[in-house]
Parts: C-alpha cells; sequence; structure tokens
C-alpha cells in the first residue's frame, strides 16, 4: 500500500469518525432535527477526492442501514432511511459529489469552499425536502416551511464552519501527508 493511500484510508476513517459523533449533536425538532451531520458532510467533501467521500457517506449509510446506532439520537437501521428524515440522509451522498467534484476544479480557496459548499448543502436539503412532500403527501409549500425554510440559517452557519475548519486544517493535513 502506497504512503498516499494509507494516508487517503486513514483520513477517510477519520472522517466517517466525524460524521458518527457528529449525528450525535441534535437539536430536537419537530419532523426534521436540526444535527451537525452536514457540517461533518461539508468536512468530508471539502476534505476528500469525490471518491472518497462518496465512499465515506456510503459507509455511513450502510452502518447505519444494517442497524448500527450511528444516525442522529443515536438511531438506526433500514426504517430511519425509509422515514421522515431519510431523504437528508441520502442527499449526503449528493452533497459530498456535488461538493468534492466542484471543488476539484477550484482553487479550494475560503470563498470557494464556502461557495461550493452552499451549493451541495442547498442540493441536499433540496432533496430531503423533496422526500418529506412525498412523505408526508404534503403540498411542496408545506414540505418546504416545514423542511427547507426553517434550515436555511443553520445551513448558512454550517457551511461558514465547514470553511474556517478547513482553513484551519489544510496546513495541517498538507504538512501530514
Amino acid at each position: 500500500m502506497t504512503t498516499n493511500k494509507a494516508h487517503n484510508l486513514s483520513l477517510s476513517a477519520l472522517m466517517l469518525a466525524v460524521l458518527i459523533v457528529c449525528s450525535q449533536l441534535t437539536i430536537p425538532l419537530p419532523i426534521v432535527p436540526i444535527t451537525l451531520q452536514t457540517l461533518a458532510v461539508g468536512i468530508i467533501a471539502t476534505m476528500l477526492s469525490p471518491g472518497y467521500s462518496v465512499l465515506v457517506v456510503s459507509a455511513y449509510i450502510i452502518l447505519g442501514a444494517i442497524g448500527l446506532p450511528v444516525f442522529a439520537g443515536l438511531s438506526g437501521g433500514a426504517p430511519v432511511l425509509a422515514g421522515p428524515t431519510g431523504g437528508y440522509i441520502w442527499a449526503f451522498l449528493v452533497y459530498a459529489l456535488i461538493t468534492s467534484l466542484l471543488l476539484k476544479v477550484t482553487d479550494k480557496s475560503a470563498f470557494a469552499v464556502f461557495l461550493m459548499n452552499a451549493i451541495g448543502a442547498i442540493a441536499q436539503l433540496f432533496l430531503g425536502t423533496l422526500w418529506i412532500q412525498l412523505f408526508m403527501h404534503a403540498s411542496i409549500l408545506k414540505a418546504f416551511s416545514i423542511g427547507f425554510f426553517p434550515f436555511l440559517i443553520p445551513l448558512i452557519i454550517k457551511v461558514i464552519l465547514v470553511t474556517a475548519v478547513y482553513e484551519g486544517l489544510k496546513k495541517a493535513i498538507v504538512s501530514f501527508a
């Protein structure tokens, strides 16, 4: 195994642990809680290549699907993925892929990290909201009032935090490699 591959696998394992821990940091709300999962997904998408980003998020979903308590509130199992918040979890894959692909073609400046994470996070939030609409058989306006609009300010705060974390970690990660 090459040093670079070992580095990527080690960083991926660390990012998976960060995602699992951040999933437990929850502000309970009706239907959709505010968690730090999306913060972790943003960090993963920013720090890792598209392939490793999707691999880490896929591993998280698989661990939860088989029943390990990795989702918010120490929950797990297929019912979570099929429930009202399932669309948000599945859409983590989209967030990770979009953001990491877009960042691959940028200079990874603070502005680029912020903008690409905002794009990925909004796509994830949008898809989760569509899932809510289907799950609840609600109008699109009701779904957006429950599952999208209340999360825009937390989304902006999390994207700012992702940018700050990346700016703080990028020198350490480069020197580690």
